[in-house]
């Protein structure tokens, strides 16, 4: 009976948990034409102004580096969003994968705190 008491003591102590949000977090993308672009939306749910880094790598994690991105790093005020966008070359198809990833520092000392979350695009061209 202990137990259960102490559970649901530490239960209600338990708030919501968020993080940083990348949106949406996957799709397949079709194109006419050899060249792709995707919309993406970060969000920061956070109380505080937080930076994030945007990078970019091939389904199976390797950096692509043909890829271009309207910018690689984004200053997201609390509880706000930014849209970036991220464009390249396809020939038949290709996955891409963004991640988004957080620093956070409290007063710019002490330990840090490291978010990150990671979109799977597939893009495929359509022939005419």
């Amino acid at each position: 009976m202990r137990f259960i008491l102490i559970v649901i003591t530490l239960m209600t102590y338990a708030g919501p948990s968020y993080g940083q949000a990348l949106s949406p977090m996957n799709g397949n993308i079709k194109t006419y034409t050899d060249v792709f672009a995707i919309q993406l939306q970060a969000l920061n749910p956070y109380d505080t102004a937080q930076t994030f880094s945007v990078t970019l790598s091939d389904g199976e994690g390797n950096p692509a580096t043909d890829i271009e991105l309207s910018s690689r790093v984004l200053q997201i005020p609390p509880n706000g969003a930014r849209s970036f966008f991220v464009w390249g070359l396809v020939n038949k198809e290709r996955r891409v994968m963004v991640c988004l990833t957080s620093a956070y520092f409290t007063n710019g000392v002490g330990a840090q705190i490291r978010g990150e979350v990671c979109g799977k695009y597939q893009v495929s061209r359509l022939a005419l």
